[in-house]
């Protein structure tokens, strides 16, 4: 597993896993996202019981296998770095902000496009103003954190 990962993320990944895995594994799914979510991804509850019923053995995800469901799951997360770089391409001053009304056509007009109706309710959650600009770190934040589903 140390060719998908550093030694440091390797270690970091150990500590999280056996602070909340008991019996040396992962038991369920609620263990599993938990030990994901502390680690920084934002997994669904389908793809945590995916990667629960895909990796286990004798009814326990070991570290060894977590690692192998983490690398899976990391490439999937990779999707933030892309959408950091569209972002970026409509940010002209460099300042991590992009203009409230460039935002809403972007999300309204490209895409898996959304309805004004819909980006308005993201703006709204986001705390986003309806005119001026928004850092997109903030966006995509509320953008890619799965709803709770606890």
């Amino acid at each position: 597993m140390a060719k998908y990962f550093n030694e440091s993320d390797i270690d970091e990944f150990h500590d999280c896993f056996f602070l909340f895995a008991r019996d040396k594994g992962v038991t369920s799914t609620e263990e599993l996202t938990i030990i994901m979510r502390s680690l920084g991804f934002s997994p669904t509850s389908t793809e945590i019981a995916g990667y629960f019923h895909e990796f286990k053995k004798d009814g326990k995800v070991d570290f060894a296998s977590f690692l192998e469901l983490m690398h899976q799951h990391a490439q999937k997360e990779k999707c933030q770095q892309e959408i950091v770089a569209a972002f970026q391409a409509h940010d002209r001053s460099g300042n991590g902000t992009v203009p409230t009304s460039e935002l809403h056509h972007i999300l309204c007009k490209f895409g898996e496009k959304l309805s004004s109706a819909e980006v308005d309710r993201l703006f709204q959650e986001a705390g986003i103003q309806a005119k001026g600009s928004v850092r997109y770190e903030d966006i995509l934040r509320v953008l890619l954190t799965p709803i709770p589903d606890y």
